[in-house]
């Protein structure tokens, strides 16, 4: 099984932001789909070369959630009141 890849991150102010990509090897995407990764700093970590994925779900309520695993073909994280969420999320039904 491959890791849902983050294509799009729009929270400039996370550490493992660099040109609107995701640079560390996987998040976790939280409870009320927030992403658990964020690392508000200005100093930029990360490796260039790693392309952002999602590593665990824990949010039960997301269609997209199986077994803890996000099974969308790929997420955008956005700012959402001075955190980070997971901007693909969508409510179960």
């Amino acid at each position: 099984m491959d890791m849902t890849r983050i294509a799009k991150c729009n929270v400039s102010t996370c550490g493992y932001n660099m040109d609107g990509l995701c640079h560390t090897p996987g998040i976790t995407v939280g409870p009320h789909a927030e992403c658990n990764t964020y690392n508000h700093a200005s100093s930029r970590g990360g490796f260039p070369e790693v392309k952002g994925g999602v590593g665990a779900c824990l949010d039960s309520n997301c269609k997209f959630n199986r077994q803890m695993e996000c099974q969308a073909p790929n997420i955008n994280v956005a700012s959402h009141n001075k955190h980070a969420d997971c901007d693909t999320f969508e409510p179960s039904k």
